[in-house]
């Protein structure tokens, strides 16, 4: 019974040594991999595989990061650069509208003047018109005697003189 005892024993090693093989089967992940995977994995070059493999996929998300990046920037100078612009033409339309009240203000001030101005030319073709009539007056009395007409003539000169510097003062406002 030794020859086939050792036989024997011989065949259920064989048998626990294939079911241990086959328990230890190799996979390229480590998180799954046992022992034995990690030894195969780090003698053939899996696992420098796998680090190249992460390391040029962090590149190239670093890479597409700072794409993101640069055109984030450039988005936002754009955006400063169009709300300076919005702020400059606000000021500018400000600006033109404090300058259009202005301009109003003006002609309401000459339309105010030229309103005076008119008033007070007819009111001095009024005062001509009087002064005429008076005139007129002493030019048809033939009662009055010389001295009282030549006085009255003096005092309608000096009235005349008064109304011709009221209309040059009017004319040259």
């Amino acid at each position: 019974m030794t020859m086939n005892s050792n036989a024997l024993r011989a065949g259920v090693c064989i048998a626990a040594l294939s079911f241990a093989l086959v328990g230890c089967a190799t996979n390229d992940d480590p998180a799954k991999g046992g022992f034995f995977s990690g030894v195969k994995n780090l003698t053939d070059g899996t696992y420098s595989q796998r680090v190249d493999e992460r390391k040029k996929t962090l590149e190239d998300a670093q890479d597409q990061n700072t794409q993101q990046q640069r055109s984030l920037d450039r988005a936002n100078s754009e955006r400063d650069a169009v709300a300076a612009q919005r702020t400059a033409s606000e000021t500018k339309l400000a600006t033109m509208n404090k300058d259009l009240a202005a301009i109003r203000k003006k002609l309401a001030s000459a339309n105010s003047a030229k309103a005076k101005a008119k008033k007070d030319v007819v009111d001095l073709q009024q005062q001509v018109e009087e002064l005429q009539a008076k005139v007129d007056t002493v030019k048809q009395d033939s009662f009055t005697p010389d001295a009282e007409k030549k006085a009255r003539l003096d005092t309608l000169q000096k009235e005349k003189e008064a109304l011709e510097s009221q209309v040059d003062m009017a004319l040259h406002r």
